[in-house]
């Protein structure tokens, strides 16, 4: 099963300056816990701020530069050449934008955390809302006075 895996704001932004534009605990928990044991399928810039726990994952990090290569994850050139070095089910796409709109015509399920909160950013979760039809789960929490709603999605 391929999944996507995304927290985003109101205005869908997912980072800023290649990092994370919050530091939320308790998505960052359900990330990690999510994702464990899966082959998680990353950008560069996504692998820069992730590589500290690359060691414990299957992670195969993307690069259109072919003499490139990552410590502690496969190296891959193409979303199809991801796909195939992934050695753990389930798969997650793990950002960023643009790896995000080249697997939605591939991915089963969306995991979407939405902050409900706007943050400045410069790179965005593509829209969604008419390829991720069907609500499979919903958990919301309050943390800080920030609301978030832990969403599952399946296409219809």
């Amino acid at each position: 099963m391929i999944n996507l895996i995304v927290a985003c704001d109101r205005n869908r932004v997912i980072g800023k300056n290649g990092k994370l534009p919050w530091s939320i605990q308790e998505d960052w928990d359900y990330f990690m816990r999510t994702t464990a044991g899966g082959s998680m399928i990353m950008g560069k810039i996504c692998y820069q701020e992730f590589e500290p726990h690359a060691p414990d994952r299957d992670v195969i990090a993307m690069t259109r530069d072919h003499e490139y290569r990552f410590p502690h994850a496969k190296t891959a050139h193409s979303i199809t050449h991801a796909l195939s070095l992934a050695s753990h089910d389930p798969i997650w796409i793990c950002g960023g934008e643009a790896i995000y709109q080249e697997a939605f015509p591939l991915a089963d399920r969306l995991y979407l955390t939405q902050i409900d909160g706007t943050f400045d950013g410069d790179v965005y979760f593509p829209e969604w809302e008419h390829t991720f039809t069907s609500l499979i789960s919903r958990k919301t929490i309050t943390k800080d006075g920030t609301k978030l709603d832990f969403l599952i999605l399946e296409k219809d």
